[in-house]
């Protein structure tokens, strides 16, 4: 831009009157003709620069956040029309429509868990959405278009189970350049104790990892779940997942600056979407990691592109007959 464009005081600007905090703001770029959104949000600050005090031009900054910072900002109590037997999705609505949200930026799923009734406790329009996404162990986002998005578990399991984008260094899928890999004791937890809005704690623990690795425990409260046998189900799932150690991927990196298959990937791979990752290590051996895409991040200059896709296993997976990975009788995939 112009300097003086960026300067809110000149009226010949294009954008005179709209160099203001809460401004919307859109990234997108174009590849072979297509155009694929990668930002969607709002400019929390414009920041001026002079090279010294004698310049008449400055680099000017707009530093700007997702949709989260809306919901973080908004406080709500009383949600108008929530009742006893609210799915997921229903409630997340509700909450959104408590704040005005548009409803034409919204993706919810139904969702499969059967809510109480909101507490009506005074907390963020954000905190009173994460309840309902942990309560139905989904997930809630802001995409890249700006739409407040909730995957229910459903929808996260059957995507674990999709047809993946394989990543490896040994020409047999799309080389990367850059791999974060972990065994650590970070998502560790063999005593997970979940506990509904006026019910009583639920625990799920597991001696064996217990003996092995000390007591590790995981705890949330407040979930909205009708009854405490489903806290315990869930409490169940989660245990399951985090009992033992697993190598990780924790994040994967990819150059897009030069025409090449990353491009593509790195433009259209979103949250919950799944990966295989391949990595050559020493003795010969190969590492084959299968996780879900959990955010990314674009670094973008003149002369050079990298995205960054932070990583995980997913929390639970589907039965599909006929899979020669998730079609096994006699495993618990669930």
């Amino acid at each position: 831009f112009p300097s003086h464009d960026m300067n809110p005081g000149n009226t010949s600007s294009p954008y005179y009157g709209k160099i203001l905090p809460m401004s919307q703001l859109q990234v997108s770029t174009t590849y072979l003709g297509v155009g694929y959104p990668l930002f969607s949000g709002y400019i929390q600050s414009w920041d001026w620069e002079w090279a010294d005090q004698a310049a008449t031009y400055a680099i000017v900054t707009a530093r700007a956040v997702d949709g989260f910072r809306i919901l973080a900002l908004s406080n709500v109590e009383n949600i108008t029309g929530a009742a006893t037997n609210d799915l997921p999705g229903t409630r997340v609505g509700q909450i959104l429509d408590q704040i005005s949200w548009p409803a034409t930026m919204r993706n919810l799923n139904t969702g499969s868990t059967e809510l109480q009734n909101d507490p009506g406790t005074y907390r963020t329009a954000l905190e009173a959405i994460q309840t309902v996404e942990n309560t139905e162990l989904g997930t809630f986002f802001i995409d890249e278009r700006g739409y407040a998005t909730l995957y229910d578990r459903a929808t996260m399991a059957t995507m674990a189970v999709g047809t993946p984008t394989t990543f490896a260094d040994d020409g047999t899928g799309i080389y990367y350049q850059d791999l974060d890999i972990n065994l650590d004791e970070t998502e560790l937890a063999n005593q997970v104790t979940l506990t509904n809005h006026g019910g009583t704690a639920q625990t799920a623990s597991d001696a064996t990892s217990i003996a092995q690795y000390f007591p590790r425990t995981w705890a949330q409260d407040e979930l909205l779940n009708k009854t405490n046998s489903a806290a315990l189900d869930k409490a169940t799932a989660i245990l399951n997942y985090r009992k033992d150690p697993r190598i990780r991927v924790d994040s994967i990196t990819l150059d897009l600056s030069s025409v090449s298959s990353r491009i593509i990937p790195g433009l259209t791979l979103n949250i919950a979407d799944p990966i295989v990752v391949k990595r050559s290590m020493a003795g010969g051996t190969t590492l084959t990691v299968r996780i879900q895409v959990q955010g990314h991040s674009h670094d973008i200059t003149p002369d050079r592109w990298t995205t960054r896709f932070t990583t995980a296993y997913p929390l639970s997976t589907s039965f599909v007959l006929g899979s020669t990975e998730f079609g096994i009788l006699g495993t618990n995939t669930l």
